[in-house]
């Protein structure tokens, strides 16, 4: 059972129909230009003339993008005389940006750290141009160590004897 909820999303107590929502919503944000967009409008009311000169790019791209946003309910459009208004329908978006934006620092962190345990792996691969591999890593001086290292310490116990 647990494996199903695994799948399933139940164990994060989502349903099918809330995972099929989030993916087509992840679908909507998988575009640069629209994240762009949704940070702009988070500034307050944009006409799409605006969001052309402040993006650089062309009125039917960023209408097209708009068109989108406002099919995944996540921006709304009045009209105002000749030109339409769009706003953020759901503010929160920004927060979710937010915080994927922080997940791929995290992301690019854990693989700057992995590079760097490769690099001691097998330092010949990162020799730098003067034939030296970089800061040597050295342990601390015993008065700052602890007496045992938790994190060294065997915790498998050892086997009985009957």
């Amino acid at each position: 059972m647990r494996d199903l909820d695994r799948h399933t999303g139940a164990r994060a107590g989502l349903g099918e129909d809330d995972i099929a929502r989030t993916a087509e919503l992840v679908k909507v944000l998988d575009s640069k230009m629209r994240l762009q967009i949704l940070l702009l409008l988070d500034d307050g009311e944009r006409v799409v003339r605006e969001l052309v000169a402040e993006l650089g790019k062309s009125q039917p791209l960023i209408s097209q993008h708009l068109r989108v946003l406002r099919g995944a309910g996540l921006v709304t459009s009045t009209r105002n005389g000749r030109e339409v208004l769009y706003s953020l329908a759901q503010p929160d978006v920004v927060r979710v940006i937010q915080d994927l934006a922080a997940l791929t620092n995290y992301t690019e962190a854990r693989d700057e750290l992995a590079e760097r345990r490769n690099a001691r792996r097998h330092p010949e691969d990162y020799a730098s141009s003067d034939g030296s591999a970089g800061a040597a890593i050295i342990d601390p001086p015993a008065s700052v160590r602890p007496e045992i290292d938790p994190g060294l310490a065997p915790s498998t116990p050892q086997p009985r004897r009957d």
